[in-house]
Order: structure tokens, then sequence, then C-alpha cells
């Protein structure tokens, strides 16, 4: 043969080592992914003992990814708290009750307070303050049991206050004007929280009737109710339509109506009933402050007295709520309304048409229930102590000392989140925080571009400082549309962490596509309810963790875990070996195929140019 024949067959060699240097690859490939995830799967300092849960790869063969990550986003309660829901705050009618710090509060102020060189220094609690807490909670109880015999107390009250017992009995009454309105918004408070809910109780004792636990999709309204058990105001059950109670040891009735449920969009939930004595129908209803607010009436039926005792109540309220946030606790707000029957019966009608709708159920439904919210009378607010999961601040100090930038998006208000954020060490007293919040397009635009302007002028002098974002879902809103989301994006590539407060879960999904198409890098979303599905879903590698509130962002994810300080390790330490390891051996695969290559091109001149193979090509690529 001659050389042009040998010529002739370079594009033959070229097509068959070309396609076993890919099979070849590509099976080694996939063994190592298999033998990284099995290593991920048997590494005994991800198992979490409690739940007898190991890290789980649902998605073996993206292990690599897990290295190069640059982005997280993470829900925050379940995902950086426990969800184990605490009640340890109220405001009824204007007068804030509940005693002890908070561990969030106090992890927060110990680190605005900290060397910036140890930003990972967790203040512990005072055994002082515990015994103090201890000593009120049988000082509660015994005034309780002055006024009424409450059989229903749980094993692990979280709420200490005895002064409301004081005012629930008409003691020291010099702080009031009317000790019996107080004591009646506090009967109606408590009544609330044991009516307005969708729990239901259980008795694991049999032949104990006394001992309830209640079982709930959300775990701040089982703490709600469970508080209200503890304080005399026990929900015992329901029978057909009928809600029963034991008020201050009196058993009580009421018949339910209607039950508008909470969802994501609402955020809120209401019920409709009737006393079982008689009277007027009675709309109660609870939910984010913000959204409870914008219902309050506003001329209080015409009467000078309520308008003035409910703008009072509205402004008590307002600081109480915020002191709560600043202390680290959820809040929500209790309000009600009195309902005419003719009203209820027009609105009934349209409520069922709505409900038995073929197109746009939802929709319709949610918009006859905004018709009858309306007009509230704003009763009082909780607070709800959600505690950091254990090693959450190390982690956080952990990864951002790795370069990758964490965003916590969550429904809280904004002062409960940047205190979570200081507890986690999200945020740290030398950032600067730049607050976004607006109220419209043309606004959000303008504070972008001012953020921008003020805080990274010409010479890039802002640079050398740091910066840490915080923006409302509704600001968000309109950051995440054009001509706002590349000012978003230029304003949080610029920050170290980044904060989105009171935001759904479909704004979760779009702040994380934003950043993922917009700067062209690895994302990872973290995450353990239905709401953090839509972001774990778009992200390049979505995990789930196992919580109190369902597996459906287990299931939906690529790995799951059932804490977040194991997030550490996975990305540093597994995600970097099994990066490194592929990338080397792809390279090897690709110079061992090359070498053998070679040796069958030169061995060719010696042969006369006639196709045979100087290898076995089984020794090297079985089929």
């Amino acid at each position: 043969m001659d050389l042009q024949g040998y010529v002739d067959l370079v594009p033959e060699y070229c097509a068959d080592f070309t396609l076993h240097l890919r099979r070849n690859c590509q099976d080694a490939c996939d063994y190592s992914f298999y033998e990284q995830a099995y290593f991920i799967f048997s590494d005994i300092d991800m198992y979490y003992e409690p739940l007898d849960q190991p890290c789980i790869p649902k998605t073996w063969n993206i292990s690599d990814d897990l290295g190069q990550i640059e982005y997280i986003f993470s829900d925050k309660t379940g995902t950086l708290t426990q969800n184990v829901m605490e009640f340890r705050r109220c405001t009824i009618n204007g007068v804030a009750y509940g005693l002890g710090d908070t561990e969030v509060g106090t992890g927060a102020e110990a680190r605005m307070h900290a060397d910036n060189d140890n930003p990972a220094e967790t203040r512990h609690p005072d055994p002082s303050d515990s015994a103090k807490l201890q000593a009120a909670r049988t000082e509660m109880f015994e005034k309780q049991a002055q006024l009424f015999k409450n059989n229903y107390i749980g094993p692990n009250p979280t709420f200490v206050d005895p002064k409301l017992f004081d005012d629930l009995a008409g003691l020291d009454s010099a702080s009031y004007d009317n000790v019996n309105d107080q004591a009646t918004a506090i009967v109606h408070f408590l009544s609330a929280l044991a009516i307005c809910h969708t729990v239901l109780p259980e008795r694991p004792e049999e032949g104990n009737e006394y001992n309830i636990v209640y079982k709930a999709q959300s775990p701040d309204e089982a703490a709600l109710v469970s508080t209200a058990r503890d304080l005399g105001f026990a929900f015992l059950g329901r029978e057909n339509d009928t809600i029963v109670i034991e008020a201050m040891g009196e058993r009580k009735e009421f018949t339910l109506l209607s039950v508008l449920e909470f969802n994501s969009s609402r955020k809120r939930m209401s019920i409709i009933m009737r006393p079982s004595e008689g009277g007027r129908l009675v709309l109660l209803c609870k939910g984010a402050d913000s959204v409870i607010y914008e219902r309050l009436a506003k001329d209080c039926g015409g009467s000078a007295e309520l308008c003035a005792s409910q703008k009072r109540i509205k402004e008590a309220t307002l600081a109480h709520l915020e002191a709560f946030a600043n202390e680290g606790l959820r809040t929500l707000c209790v309000a009600h309304r009195f309902v005419d029957e003719r009203e209820y019966a027009d609105w009934s009608v349209r409520y069922q048409e709505a409900s038995s709708s073929i197109s746009n159920r939802d929709e319709k439904i949610e918009e006859v229930c905004e018709e009858i919210e309306q007009n509230l009378m704003l009763i009082g607010g909780t607070a709800i102590e959600d505690r950091l999961q254990e090693g959450v601040p190390e982690t956080i100090a952990l990864l951002s000392q790795a370069g990758i930038k964490i965003w916590v998006l969550t429904g809280d208000k904004t002062e409960t989140a940047i205190n979570i954020g200081f507890a986690a060490n999200l945020l740290q007293k030398n950032m600067l925080l730049i607050i976004i919040n607006a109220n419209g397009k043309e606004s959000t635009q303008q504070q972008l571009q001012d953020a921008l302007e003020k805080f990274w002028d010409g010479d890039q002098s802002g640079e050398s400082k740091r910066h840490a974002l915080v923006i409302d879902g509704e600001t968000l809103k309109y950051a995440l549309e054009k001509p706002c989301k590349d000012l978003m994006l230029e304003l949080g590539r610029r920050c170290e962490s980044v904060l989105c407060c009171r935001v759904s879960p479909m704004q979760k999904a779009k702040v994380v596509n934003l950043v993922k198409r917009g700067l062209n890098v690895m994302t990872l979303a973290i995450g353990d309810g239905a709401n953090d599905v839509s972001m774990i879903q778009e992200a390049n590698v979505g995990i789930g963790i196992s919580g109190e509130e369902g597996r459906q962002a287990v299931m939906a994810s690529d790995y799951a875990i059932a804490q977040f300080r194991f997030l550490g390790k996975l990305l540093l330490v597994h995600g970097r070996w099994s990066y490194l390891r592929t990338a080397e051996m792809i390279l090897t695969f690709f110079y061992k195929n090359i070498v053998w290559t070679i040796v069958l091109f030169w061995y060719q001149i010696f042969c006369g140019y006639v196709v045979s193979r100087f290898f076995n090509l089984k020794y090297f690529q079985p089929d």
C-alpha cells in the first residue's frame, strides 16, 4: 500500500478510535460516579441518628458538580432552623406578654458585638436565666389554678408570663383604665387560637383523655393551639361541624360554617362560625401582619370610641411585633369581624360556585375569600421561636470562607430575617446592609441604581467593603422584571450575602433562575418543604432536608440530607474530591487512548500500511 492508501485509512482509524475513546471514558466515569455516590452514602459524618438517615444521592452521576458550586440558595424555616415551634410572646389588646430571652436574639446580639476574627463564636445561655424562667412558669400556673382548673396542661409549656393571669383575673388594675376590657380581650384572643385552625387532636394514651397531642400541617398551628391549651383554652376536637373547646374549665361548642384555608399566596387563614348559644356569626382570621393590617377596618362602623381603641391597639401591636421580630421571632396577627346572616348566605353561594368551578378554580376561590376577609378588628399578635439547627453558624462561616455566596429566601418579615442572619453568621457587624424596600417598579429601579452608585463609585472603591443585600417580596416582584432585573443581578453579585424576605415559592425559583442564567454559574438550592420544590428543581443541584413538613423537597432533590451542617462536608470534601478525581481520570484516559492510537499509526510504517492492529482491543476496551 502506498502513502495515499495510508492517508485514506486515517478517517477510518479516527472514527474507530474516537468511538473507543468516548466509550472507554464514559464507562469509566459511570463507574467513578457510582463509587463516589457510595462514598457519600457511607459517610458516617453525614449520618443523622435521630432519623436514621444518611446522605442519600438520588442523582448519583452529578457528584462532580458539588465541587463547582458558586451560589447557594437556602430556605430558612426547617433548613437553617429546627422547625420546632415554641410560642414565646404575644400582644393582646395592645399589651405585650412573654418572658425569657430567645436563642436567636441572644445569638444575634453576640455576633453583632463579636470580633470580626471570630465570627463563629456563640454565646451560651446563662443557667440563672433558666432558673428564673422556671420560677416564673411555676408562679404562672399557680395563678391559673386559683382562677380555674386546667387538666390539659402539656408536658413542656413554652409561654411564660404570670401577668397574663393577673390581667385575666382583674388584678394589677393600675396599668389599665378598664381591666375588664383587657380580661375580655385575653379570652377572645385565646379562644381564637383554640378555634381558628385545622389541627387534629390525638390522645396517645388510652384512658387518659387529658393528654392531647395536636397534629397539624404547619408546626406554627400546632404551637398556637398547644399554648392555648396550656393557658386554659383547650381544643378537644370536632364532632361533624361542631368545634368543641374547654375554656377556663367550661365546655363550649361552636358551629363551623366555612374554612378559608391558608396558602402561600394568601398568607392567612380564616374560619366562619356560630356560637352554640346563638348570636352573630363570627369570622376569625390569622395571618402575616402585613396581610392582616391591609384588611383592618377603617371607620369601625362609625363608632368614635371603637376607632380610637383600634388605633391604639394597631399602633401598640405594630410596635410589639417589630420588637418580637428583632428577637428573631416569627409573628402573626389575629383579627375578627361579625358577619350578618344575609351577607354570609349571599357570600356562601358565591363561594360554592367558585369551589365547583372547573377553570381557574383557585383564583376564583381567592377572589371570593377576599370579599369577606375585610373590615377586620385587630385582637392581637403572636410570636413564635424557631431555633437554629446545630452547627448552622459554623457551616455558613466555612462555606463563605470557601468563596461560596449564600442567598437566604424566606417567608419571614424583614426584621426577623435580619436577626436570623446575624445569628446564623450570614450577616456580620462589619457588613454594610443595603435594604431595598419599594412599592413600585420605578421606585425599585431608582433604589437599585442608588445602591450601585452610592456603594460602588467609578473607581470601584466600594469593592473593598463587605456588603449584604436585604429585599422584601413586594419589591422583589418588581426587581425580577425588566429593566430592574439586570440591576438586581449586578447588586446581588457584588454583595457577600443576600436576604430575600416575604417571598413566594415562585419568586424563589425566579431568583435562582436569574442568577443561574444571568451569571452562568453553578447553583445549589436547599430546602425542606413543598414551597421549596420549584427552587430545588430550578437549581443545577437540588438538596432536600428531611424535616417536619413532609418529604416533597426530598422527593424532588438530587441529594437528601437530614441537617444543614452536613452541607459543608458534602460540598467542600466530597464535592471537591469528586471534581478533582473526575478531572484527573478523564485526563488520564484521554492520554492513555491517545498513546495507544499513536502507536497503531506508527506500527503501520513497519507492516506495509495494512489495516492491522498491534494490540488486542479487548485488553483495553471490553465489549
